[in-house]
């Protein structure tokens, strides 16, 4: 039966905040994590930035309204199992991954390695969610990739081990925020304010082992304040952001913000760390962001597919477009 459906709206000034914030947020990331190491352990890292997520979107979580689902009915279990399985790909392998690699490489590097992440989603998204590669998706990816192999080229002619290790390491990353969408893309329809929630609950339970194993005894001062913005800036106030401005503005909007986290992750490593910008560094990024640009359509499209499958629910008088629609559902403001 036919419906109507209500397209996103036209960003608000809020909108672009958002947008804004979440650019900052998500480039500022390698520069706390670059203090972070000095003062504590990665797996130190990854469980309490976890934990500190976790209060804060259960907190929004209750404060708006929604509940988290007991896992005691099937959907309850399908919830969970999926929460897991995002949880695990998109916040505890790659917060612990990231400390450990940027022990080996620059925040920079860390920063322009990230900005592969919307090409590695669209070919995640072609291999696994049964998402068309077209042909010029599929030249973007190539161009993606070839700007990656640019910035590991040097470390391999110089033999620089440690400089190989951190970028894979870093490239490891990258696919866990990938596959979190493939996971995402065929997890239940469920309140994506709820789901943010499980997935970081689950995340946070997945990193602690790790983190008791370690211990806290030497983390200074430094380390916990840099953990603490890690934990409540580009984790938790990152995932409210988004949700809340793809619900208005839609996917694509945001999705444009991978192109100003990496430029930001580069000025702060320069600024406060004086880390060298390698020419090598220079051409990659731009290359990826070639790939990047000829990927964006999919990108796009992808998210668009992801994001409103779990929010559907929370908005029954609602209904996603179509695969083929250029456009994702938009619930009322009110409830933004």
């Amino acid at each position: 039966m036919a419906s109507s459906i209500t397209p996103p709206s036209e960003p608000t000034r809020g909108d672009w905040l958002g947008w804004i914030s979440v650019a900052v947020l998500g480039g500022s990331a390698p520069a706390a994590i670059n203090i972070a190491i000095a003062g504590a352990p990665p797996s130190v890292i990854a469980g309490v930035r976890t934990w500190l997520a976790t209060a804060l979107l259960v907190t929004y979580c209750y404060s708006t309204g929604r509940k988290l689902i007991p896992p005691t009915t099937d959907l309850g279990r399908r919830v969970w199992l999926y929460g897991f399985g995002a949880g695990f790909f998109g916040y505890a392998m790659p917060f612990t991954l990231f400390p450990l690699a940027q022990m080996e490489v620059s925040s920079i590097m860390a920063g322009i390695v990230m900005s592969f992440l919307p090409v590695m989603s669209v070919l995640l998204a072609a291999l696994f969610a049964g998402e068309p590669l077209s042909k010029r998706g599929f030249v973007g990816v190539m161009i993606g990739t070839a700007g990656v192999l640019v910035l590991i080229g040097p470390a391999v002619l110089t033999g620089a081990d440690g400089t190989i290790t951190g970028i894979i390491l870093l490239l490891c990353a990258v696919f866990g925020y990938a596959a979190m969408g493939v996971v995402m893309r065929r997890a239940p329809e469920f309140p994506a304010r709820s789901f943010a929630a499980t997935m970081m609950i689950a995340a946070a339970i997945m990193a602690t082992p790790f983190a008791l194993i370690e211990g806290f005894g030497e983390v200074t001062t430094g380390g916990w304040i840099s953990i603490l913005y890690l934990g409540l800036g580009p984790t938790g106030f990152t995932a409210i952001i988004i949700v809340t401005v793809v619900r208005r503005a839609g996917a694509g909007f945001l999705a444009t913000s991978a192109y100003a986290s990496p430029v930001i992750s580069v000025a702060l490593g320069i600024l406060f760390f004086s880390e060298p910008l390698l020419i090598n560094q220079v051409i990659g990024l731009l290359i990826i962001f070639s790939g990047v640009a000829l990927t964006q359509n999919a990108f796009v499209r992808i998210q668009k597919a992801i994001l409103p499958r779990i929010v559907t629910t929370a908005f029954p008088n609602r209904r996603t477009r179509s695969p083929d629609s250029s456009q994702s559902a938009s619930p009322p403001r009110s409830d933004a």
